[in-house]
C-alpha cells in the first residue's frame, strides 16, 4: 500500500493548474474542466497526478491509464484490475491511496460541527463524543472521514445509514488509519481491507 498527498495546491498559480491541465490525457482533462471554478479543476488534475505517482512508486507503472467505473461511480483501473486505488481532495489537499487490497481515501478541510449535521450524519454515542472533545470541528471531521473512507473502500456509496457505518462488525476486516493536520486545516483516513 502506498498514500501520496499533496498539500501544497492552494499554492499552484493559476498558469501552473493549466498546464498541469494540459498534461493530462484527454479524458481526465474533460473531467477536470467539468468544475466551474479553478480550484475544482486544479483539485480533479492533481489527483490523477497523485495517482500516477502513487503507481509508479508501488507498483513501477509508467504511463496514463483510464478508469472504468462500478454501478455506483467507483473507479478501477481497466489494465490494472487487481490494483485498487482511491482519491481524494478538498480545498487543502489531494491524495490517492494505492493497495492490493480494496482501499478507500477520505480528505476533508476541517469543517465546523454544526449540531444538525452531527446529529444526520452520527450515531448518538459518536455525537456525545463529538461535542465532549476538546476541539469539536476535528472530532466530527476525523469521525466523517472514517465514515467516507469505509464507504469509498466498499465502493457502494453513502448507503442511507450513516449512524452504523462504524459499526465494529463491519470494522472487523478493515484498517482504519487517520490523521490530522491542523496547521494545513485537513483530516485523512485511510481504509484497507485486511486480506
Amino acid at each position: 500500500m502506498i498514500l501520496c498527498i499533496n498539500d501544497h495546491i492552494a499554492e499552484m498559480s493559476e498558469e501552473q493548474t493549466e498546464r498541469l491541465l494540459a498534461s493530462l490525457p484527454e479524458w481526465r482533462r474533460a473531467a477536470a474542466l467539468k468544475f466551474t471554478h479553478q480550484q475544482g479543476r486544479r483539485e480533479c488534475a492533481a489527483g490523477y497526478v497523485e495517482l500516477l505517482r502513487a503507481l509508479r512508486l508501488r507498483f513501477g507503472i509508467d504511463g496514463m491509464p483510464a478508469f472504468t467505473y462500478n454501478e455506483h461511480g467507483k473507479p478501477f483501473l481497466e489494465d490494472w484490475p487487481d490494483i485498487h486505488f482511491s482519491i481524494s481532495h478538498c480545498k487543502a489537499a489531494v491524495g490517492c491511496l494505492v493497495s492490493r487490497h480494496p482501499c478507500g481515501l477520505d480528505i476533508e478541510h476541517i469543517r465546523r460541527a454544526k449540531p444538525e449535521l452531527v446529529r444526520y450524519t452520527m450515531s448518538p454515542e459518536e455525537a456525545e463524543s463529538i461535542f465532549a472533545a476538546s476541539c469539536p470541528d476535528i472530532a466530527f471531521t476525523r469521525l466523517w472521514t472514517q465514515k467516507e473512507a469505509v464507504l469509498k473502500l466498499e465502493g457502494t456509496g453513502i448507503d442511507g445509514n450513516l449512524h452504523r457505518v462504524l459499526d465494529p462488525d463491519r470494522l472487523r476486516r478493515i484498517s482504519l488509519q487517520t490523521t490530522v493536520n491542523p496547521f494545513a486545516g485537513y483530516v485523512l483516513t485511510t481504509a484497507v481491507q485486511n486480506p
